[in-house]
């Protein structure tokens, strides 16, 4: 029990790291990262709003219906939670790092511009994090489960062709989604578990 529990604090440290050793990277005006791409919202990457809302709102739906009685209830709670947790903490750091988005700038190394800034993508974030847990869930029975991976990829894309974040924007809001989705995934049991009376929900399946 002790190494598990190793082994999903290091797990999890890794990505805290690798989201943090994004900063250097972008922080520099001369990164090799980062760079303005031609302006493009149209066709496929009209649907970059889109893909968050469906999949938040999904993991909602389902959580609420299915209840946390079962193994597919249970995922999306975990999806769910890590979802308004890569909301929450993307939407702090854009307010605390308060980096200028290429809509604004062709320079990536104007940070602390005051108000929300880009750094990291909360799209991506969202994305990510509600994604994970359904794919650690299914992927060893169901391996197209996978495919689920394409989502967070398509993201990232869109979100710098669109000109609202630089790539380091988008790969931090990765790292942070996977961070928050695997945390949720390893612990077994959604957070909602330790705080609902006698430690489950009924859901709206159940009435009818």
């Amino acid at each position: 029990m002790v190494n598990r529990c190793l082994l999903r604090l290091a797990s999890h440290l890794t990505w805290a790291a690798c989201v943090l050793a994004l900063l250097p990277v972008a922080g520099r005006a001369d990164n090799a990262v980062d760079h303005r791409v031609a302006k493009d919202t149209a066709g496929i990457y009209s649907l970059q709003d889109a893909v968050p809302i469906s999949l938040g709102l999904f993991a909602a739906g389902c959580a609420l219906w299915q209840g946390t009685e079962d193994r597919l209830g249970k995922t999306c709670w975990e999806a769910g939670e890590a979802g308004l947790a890569g909301i929450a903490a993307s939407e702090a750091l854009q307010f605390i790092t308060g980096r200028e988005s290429p809509s604004a700038t062709s320079d990536p190394g104007r940070w602390f511009a005051g108000g929300k800034g880009s750094f990291p993508s909360t799209h991506v974030a969202l994305t990510t994090a509600v994604v994970t847990p359904f794919i650690y869930q299914y992927i060893h029975e169901s391996p197209w489960v996978g495919a689920l991976a394409i989502l967070p990829a398509y993201e990232m894309l869109a979100r710098v062709k669109a000109q609202q974040h630089w790539q380091t924007d988008v790969l931090a809001g990765a790292a942070l989604g996977f961070a928050f989705g695997a945390y949720e995934a390893h612990r077994n049991t959604p957070v909602i578990f330790s705080v609902l009376p006698g430690g489950a929900y009924v859901g709206f399946r159940h009435s009818f």
